[in-house]
């Protein structure tokens, strides 16, 4: 035994350094972990996910400015089933609209956001009649020039969102839906009530818009409100976007070319009241309730 602990002393010694310095493999042996534990970690390091069954598409801040960067993403890829919701982090309105433009015939076909005031989100909107592989172009009805789409890709793995009727606060909720075009004069409508015409031009800012600019009308009267341009506009209560109380006395959403809405003073007190239009904001007149 003494003799082999020599032995290997004697080849232990010399070689010791070059021992140290280049150390055997080693074999690393790593557990996995959970795979419920390691989403919980992605959680907790990435905020909370979203909801299952809703695509989310922000609106960024600076978006109004022509040029600038509007929808993100600019080409957002929709599950068969989900939803889609946009988060308007500018602070001006905008809205999500089917097709590629105003001038577009096919315009809100699809879908129409409505209105989506700054730091606010739209309704859910739900793609019906599409199929997988579509896409679908929508823009910006106040700022035509911000543009996206919508590609609808295959269906989520244990399925979307479930399939309501109802979309998301579509445009032209509270129009009458009637084809008017070409009514004349304005004050008076053909069925005798108090009537606004919305000029033909009047989104070129300068150009006579409201027809009258001030309306008089009796308390609890429906007001007509008819467009005659080829763009759409609002008739809503309030001196401007920026009006903290825009919109609380009466809002026609928007009224296409060619159509109609109401607007009713059933709840408005006797008093003057500006108004204006949320695409065109420096189109304004009063409503003079008696």
């Amino acid at each position: 035994m003494i003799v082999t602990i020599a032995i290997g002393a004697a080849i232990l010694i010399p070689t010791f350094d070059q021992m140290a310095e280049n150390p055997p493999p080693v074999t690393q042996i790593r557990t996995e972990r959970p795979a419920a534990e390691e989403g919980q970690e992605q959680q907790q390091q990435g905020g909370a996910p979203a909801e299952a069954g809703t695509t989310s598409i922000t609106i960024l801040q600076g978006a109004a400015v022509q040029g600038s960067p509007d929808y993100d993403p600019d080409s957002a890829q929709v599950p068969v089933g989900n939803k889609v919701v946009w988060d308007n982090q500018d602070t001006v309105p905008h809205t999500a609209t089917s097709g590629t433009g105003p001038q577009d015939p096919n315009s809100a076909q699809l879908f129409d956001t409505g209105i989506v005031n700054g730091g606010e989100q739209s309704t859910a909107v739900e793609l019906q009649g599409v199929s997988e592989g579509q896409t679908i172009p929508y823009h910006c009805i106040i700022h035509p020039y911000m543009t996206g789409e919508l590609t609808v890709a295959a269906a989520e793995q244990g399925g979307g969102g479930a399939q309501t009727q109802g979309g998301g606060g579509e445009a032209g909720t509270n129009q009458t839906g009637e084809t008017t075009g070409g009514a004349g004069g304005g004050g008076t409508a053909a069925g005798g009530g108090p009537t606004i015409n919305i000029l033909e031009g009047a989104a070129v800012q300068g150009s006579p818009d409201f027809d009258p600019d001030e309306l008089t009308a009796s308390a609890g009267a429906e007001v007509t409100v008819v467009n005659q341009d080829t763009v759409p506009h609002t008739v809503t209560s309030g001196t401007g976007p920026q009006d903290p109380n825009s919109a609380q006395l009466f809002d026609t959403s928007l009224i296409n070319p060619s159509e109609s809405a109401t607007v009713s003073l059933a709840q408005v007190s006797p008093g003057q009241y500006d108004y204006y239009c949320m695409v065109h904001p420096y189109m304004t007149g009063k409503i003079s309730v008696q």
